[in-house]
C-alpha cells in the first residue's frame, strides 16, 4: 500500500511540477519582507476589558480606545496599499538606531507603561484617592539618529558622572554644569548587566542637550487597587488620556457616560494636558465603523485632520476637541446634565 501511495505522489509531482514551482515562487515573492509598514484603519477596544479598578461603579455606556492597524511590510501588503484607498505605505529607516525591530518594541512598550502609570497617578489624584509611588526608574526611549551612540534604546539609566539618578532633573542639572563638547559618563543596566558608557553634550537652538528622550517609569500603590491588562501587541503612549478617564470614572460616584459609546485618543501628562498622537484619521475611521457616539481628539492638527475627514465622508460621529482632561470632564458632565 505504501508503495502505491509513493507512486501516486511521484506522479503528482511529475505532472504538476511546473505549477508547484510557480506557486511556491509566487508565495516567496509576495511574502518577502520590505523596509515598510502598512498603516490602515483600526478599530476600538473596550477599556473595561483592559482596566480593572476594585470598585462597584457601573456605567450605562462605555469608554473605548481607538487604535491603528499596522501590517508588516511585505511585497504583498505593499502592493495592496496601492489598491486599497485607506491603506498607506510608510518607509522604515533601517539605519536609524530607533527603528530596528528590538528598539521599536522596547520603546513602544516603555512608552505604554509610562503613559499608563501617569494616567493612574493623575486619575487617582483627580478623584482624591490614595496613590503612592513606590519605585522610579529612567529608561532611554529615543536617540538622535545622527549620533554614533554608546547608549541604546531600552537602557536603564542608573548613574551620571557618579551621581545616582532619581528624577529627570538630576540629569538636566548635570548637563547644564558641563560645556558643549564635554562627555558624560553613564552607568546603565542593559540585558540585566551594568555597563559604563558615555555621551557627548551638543548644542541645539542655543541649548545644551544630549539628544535623547527618557521615559520615567514608576511603580505605584493605590487604594482601591487598579490592574491594567494591556497585551504585548498593544503599545505606545496614545492610550494615556482614555486610560485616565476610565480609571477616574471608576473612582467617582457619578456615571458620566450617559449611555454613550465614547471613544478617544491622546497622551496625558502629570498636569492633565492632552497631547497629540499619530494616525488620528485611521482611528476616526475605526471609531465611525464601530458606531461610536463621541470621539475625543486632541486639539490642533489632530482635530483639524479628524474634522476634515469627518466632513469629507459625512461621518455621524460627534467630534470633541480636548486640550486638557478637564475639557473632556466638563463636556461629559454637560451631556449628563450634572453641570450647567
Amino acid at each position: 500500500m505504501f508503495s502505491k501511495l509513493y507512486e501516486k505522489f511521484k506522479n503528482f509531482l511529475r505532472n504538476n511540477f511546473l505549477y508547484l514551482v510557480i506557486l511556491l515562487s509566487t508565495y516567496l515573492i509576495l511574502t518577502f519582507p520590505v523596509p515598510y509598514v502598512v498603516e490602515a484603519p483600526g478599530g476600538i477596544m473596550n477599556l473595561a476589558d483592559k482596566i480593572d479598578v476594585e470598585t462597584d461603579m457601573e456605567t450605562s455606556g462605555g469608554y473605548h480606545l481607538a487604535y491603528v492597524t499596522e501590517y508588516q511590510g511585505t511585497v504583498f501588503t505593499a502592493l495592496l496599499s496601492y489598491i486599497i484607498p485607506d491603506w498607506d505605505l510608510e518607509k522604515i529607516e533601517t539605519n536609524d538606531v530607533n527603528e530596528n525591530k528590538d528598539a521599536t518594541y522596547l520603546r513602544d512598550h516603555l512608552m505604554l507603561e509610562e503613559a499608563s502609570q501617569t494616567a493612574i497617578l493623575y486619575a487617582y489624584q483627580k478623584a482624591e484617592k490614595e496613590v503612592k509611588i513606590t519605585d522610579e526608574k529612567m529608561y532611554i526611549t529615543y536617540l538622535d539618529p545622527n549620533v554614533d551612540w554608546d547608549l541604546k534604546v531600552g537602557d536603564e539609566l542608573l548613574k551620571a558622572e557618579g551621581t545616582t539618578l532619581t528624577e529627570k532633573d538630576d540629569l538636566n542639572n548635570i548637563i547644564q554644569e558641563k560645556e558643549v563638547g564635554d562627555t558624560i559618563s553613564f552607568v546603565v543596566k542593559r540585558d540585566g548587566k551594568e555597563k559604563t558608557v558615555s555621551a557627548t553634550i551638543r548644542e541645539e537652538d542655543g541649548e545644551k542637550i544630549l539628544g535623547i528622550i527618557i521615559s520615567f517609569l514608576r511603580e505605584v500603590e493605590t487604594d482601591p487597587e487598579v490592574t491594567l491588562n494591556f497585551s504585548k501587541s498593544e503599545s505606545g503612549p496614545s492610550a494615556g488620556f482614555m486610560t485616565a478617564l476610565t480609571i477616574y470614572q471608576a473612582l467617582i460616584n457619578e456615571d458620566l457616560t450617559n449611555g454613550l459609546k465614547i471613544v478617544g485618543t491622546g497622551t496625558i501628562d502629570a498636569n492633565g494636558n492632552i497631547g497629540s498622537i499619530g494616525g488620528v484619521t485611521y482611528k476616526l475611521m475605526g471609531a465611525e465603523k464601530a458606531g461610536a457616539d463621541i470621539f475625543f481628539v486632541p486639539e490642533g492638527d489632530n482635530y483639524e485632520d479628524a474634522k476634515r475627514l469627518k466632513e469629507e465622508r459625512n461621518y455621524k460621529i460627534k467630534l470633541v476637541k480636548v486640550k486638557t482632561f478637564d475639557d473632556a470632564l466638563q463636556y461629559l458632565k454637560k451631556q449628563n446634565g450634572s453641570e450647567k
